[in-house]
């Protein structure tokens, strides 16, 4: 199984239907919950126009992996291999594991955010625990997980999880609603924010998050043929809702929208389900973000001409608990940077993982695919021009990211409060 499969995906048995339902299952996750918080950093027209034109230049690069993929008939990392040599496989692959722990890290900084707030709220602000420490305890719950070698057997937890972001989403945009009926518009909406613009790019590529799944679902279809026609269906659905996500939130709380706009609905029931129910959502996702990089990882510890050789733990039980131990070493490497960055870093490190992790395997590898199996000379300067792009833009938001970190603006971004002194 190709290290990129996030799930199974029955080979050459899904029609369009199906394919553009998984497509919009992967797209449309636990990222886009990000989207009004960095719509904070670019402002509101330039947030909108900013995802239109992700969502177009992302559509034109799917389609483009598509071809070469059909062309190569390998899955991404070897691609890379076949097209241009080891090197670039190895390189792909770091990528992937980059973008997944990274997902993972954002995740469990929300988790431990949103179990914070209903605690303090259930318990009337008296729970001497700090959120961040909840990080820890939510890995008790990972770690287990991770441990299970056929992913197959986690079906139940993607569909629960699907239904749980459902569920969240709607009451987003349900209190969003409200506070915009009730109070009208946040305060401090920008058009455009000529200061942190640039974070919003990161935050963009982010959300779309399903860059992995999109081989894997073509592979899946009973006519792989058809997939194009599916990509420009699903992804302009993908952009409505995200737009429709970030910019509902934005308007309802203005520039007092937190880096997760679930931590911005007022503190009732209903609410704090929510917030505890997405939690539990990105949860139950966590062990399918970071499959990919579990693979990769023991793949090269413990595969053929990996650092141990090839050891079997059905062979011999110390080396199950070695890949064991290895697998839960990588979740608790997420959790260290999670635990370091904190709330107050999450919008930063969303856009960073976005900047650095995610540009490359959205733009700037599907370019390089392209041009080596192609003949129209006109696509090949196309695909120079989307790498040369994707490497411009990783570089830019990059500095930008790095520097908001070094040099953090005064006014700072809101941070939920739950206990405000009185």
């Amino acid at each position: 199984m190709a290290v990129e499969e996030v799930e199974h995906v029955p080979e050459g048995t899904a029609s369009p239907g199906k394919a553009l339902f998984m497509l919009l299952k992967a797209f449309v996750g636990t990222g886009v919950i990000f989207l009004p918080g960095a719509f904070v950093s670019g402002g509101l027209v330039f947030s909108i126009c900013l995802m239109v034109f992700i969502a177009a230049i992302c559509l034109v690069a799917f389609q483009i992996l598509i071809i070469s993929q059909r062309a190569v008939k390998a899955s991404y990392g070897d691609m890379g291999s076949i097209l241009y040599g080891p090197w670039l496989r190895y390189i792909i692959l770091f990528f992937l594991c980059l973008s997944q722990m990274g997902f993972v890290a954002s995740y469990l900084i929300f988790i431990s955010q949103n179990i914070g707030l209903a605690i303090d709220f259930l318990s009337h602000c008296t729970s001497p625990i700090e959120s961040k420490y909840y990080i820890w305890m939510v890995l008790a719950i990972i770690i287990p997980i991770t441990w299970i070698r056929k992913i197959a057997r986690l079906s139940w937890c993607a569909i629960v999880a699907d239904i749980f972001i459902l569920f969240g989403l709607i009451c987003v945009l349900y209190f969003s609603g409200a506070q915009i009926a009730q109070n009208g518009p946040g305060p401090n909406i920008q058009l455009i924010n000529p200061t942190d613009f640039a974070l919003m790019i990161g935050t963009a590529v982010f959300s779309f998050e399903g860059i992995g799944m999109v081989v894997p679902i073509v592979e899946g279809m009973k006519n792989p043929e058809k997939f194009p026609r599916v990509m420009n269906i699903g992804l302009p659905i993908v952009a409505a809702i995200f737009i429709l996500i970030g910019t509902i939130g934005y308007v309802a709380f203005g520039d007092q929208t937190y880096a997760s706009v679930v931590a911005n609905l007022p503190k009732v029931p209903l609410s704090i389900t929510a917030q505890l129910v997405y939690a539990a959502a990105m949860i139950l996702t966590s062990p399918f973000m970071l499959y990919p990089a579990l693979i990769i990882i023991e793949q090269a510890l413990f595969g053929k001409g990996g650092l141990f050789g090839e050891r079997s733990g059905r062979v011999d039980k110390k080396w199950k608990a070695a890949k064991n131990f290895t697998r839960s070493m990588v979740a608790v490497v997420c959790a260290i940077v999670s635990f370091g960055v904190g709330q107050d870093g999450l919008d930063k490190f969303v856009a960073l993982v976005g900047s650095f992790a995610c540009i490359p395997l959205c733009f700037i590898f599907p370019g390089m695919f392209h041009f080596k199996v192609t003949t129209n000379k006109w696509a090949k300067i196309g695909d120079i021009a989307l790498t040369i792009f994707g490497l411009g833009m990783m570089i830019y938001t990059l500095y930008v990211n790095i520097n908001s970190w070094v040099h953090p603006s005064s006014s700072g971004r809101a941070v939920p409060d739950p206990c405000p002194a009185t």
